[in-house]
């Protein structure tokens, strides 16, 4: 699989599908959730508040799967990177890499975009992040054929590539 990075919004990546760093109640209020609802419009929101209506409470490192709206993909991928005190972990991060991998594969997504989980509203710090995330990605076992993580300051796409083995973008 090939990874690449890409600086900028996750709403402009190039992939088949997103992926939303979130929290259990799958808000779409800041960061790549607000992103998409700004772009994707409510629809998504509301299919967010339907699967958080119907199910028991969302466990951090669980995915779920929304249209993209009025945004070009496939599929939004909700990742839930923290728990419901905006607590995070590796373990956490790495969970939500690979269901998200599933998650798309099962959509029939060839290229995902991922931001750097969990670094927003759970404040996990971004190389440890970026390290839980190689982890993932090293492990995978998937037919999709390329993962683009995404960094919303370009500035800070060298340090994402280098910390994922990659050359600088």
């Amino acid at each position: 699989m090939k990874v690449s990075i890409f600086a900028g919004d996750i709403a402009d990546a190039p992939a088949d599908a997103i992926c939303t760093s979130t929290n259990p109640r799958l808000s779409l209020m800041m960061g790549t959730g607000g992103a998409v609802r700004e772009r994707g419009g409510f629809a998504v929101l509301r299919e967010c508040e339907a699967i958080v209506a119907a199910s028991p409470p969302l466990r951090a490192g669980s995915v779920h799967v929304t249209s993209a709206g009025a945004l070009p993909y496939k599929a939004v991928i909700h990742c839930v990177a923290s728990d419901a005190h905006h607590a995070s972990s590796a373990a956490v991060i790495r969970a939500c890499v690979t269901n998200a991998l599933g998650a798309a594969e099962r959509a029939g997504c060839a290229r995902v975009a991922m931001p750097v989980f969990a670094t927003g509203h759970a404040q996990f710090r971004f190389r440890e992040a970026l390290a839980a995330m190689a982890e993932a990605l090293r492990s995978a076992s998937t037919t999709v054929s390329e993962v683009i993580v995404v960094v919303a300051e370009a500035d800070r796409a060298e340090e994402a590539a280098t910390a994922l083995g990659r050359s600088s973008p």
